[in-house]
């Protein structure tokens, strides 16, 4: 049980750093086409760009355009979207992995406990190198943190669901609630 913990969180851990170091390498250099130059300008002078506006986004991209990396604001302000696309892939097979247990059981076996590493590290990189989602993943977008925002609320219900008997169960949903408020803003 212990080894698969572990072999679990390094699998998790793989797979946020090898599609990290992926959305890193195959990141726009600036701004690229469409709205991103104007999330990138308007987090930079913390204006506003077209409705809604998506505040909580520009206030993460203002701090992101302050990070003394690379010589450019657009690269800066892009590593919001390599970093959630990052967390959401590896929050993906996390969400996978509970799936698999609650379909197929508990794990008996070493064999049920590669087919649910398996299964979710399989699912995670099918969805993180898909079309659409790495096109979001590499330039700033509001679309990558908002589909981080969604994995990490689907997985806390995950987490609530295990631990809601538990006195600090409702501490989940407090938590889900108050990144559901953080979503609002992007």
């Amino acid at each position: 049980m212990i080894a698969y913990r572990n072999i679990h969180r390094l699998t998790a851990l793989a797979i946020f750093l090898l599609t990290g170091i992926v959305y890193l390498l195959t990141m726009a250099p600036t701004l690229s086409f469409w709205d991103c130059g104007e999330f990138i300008a308007a987090s930079h002078t913390m204006s506003v760009p077209h409705p809604p506006g998506a505040p909580f986004f520009l206030l993460l991209g203002r701090f992101f355009s302050l990070l003394p990396l690379g010589s450019d604001i657009g690269f800066r302000v892009n590593l919001i979207s390599v970093i959630s696309s990052a967390l959401t892939v590896m929050f993906l097979y996390l969400i996978i992995v509970k799936l698999v247990r609650i379909m197929r059981g508990k794990e008996q076996d070493t064999r049920d406990y590669l087919i649910a590493i398996s299964s979710g590290a399989v699912g995670a990189f099918t969805y993180a190198f898909s079309h659409s989602f790495w096109f979001n993943a590499v330039e700033a977008e509001v679309y990558a943190i908002s589909m981080f925002f969604t994995a990490i609320i689907v997985w806390l219900i995950f987490a609530w669901r295990e631990h809601s008997d538990s006195a600090t169960g409702d501490r989940y949903l407090l938590l889900i609630f108050y990144i559901i408020g953080l979503a609002i803003g992007v």
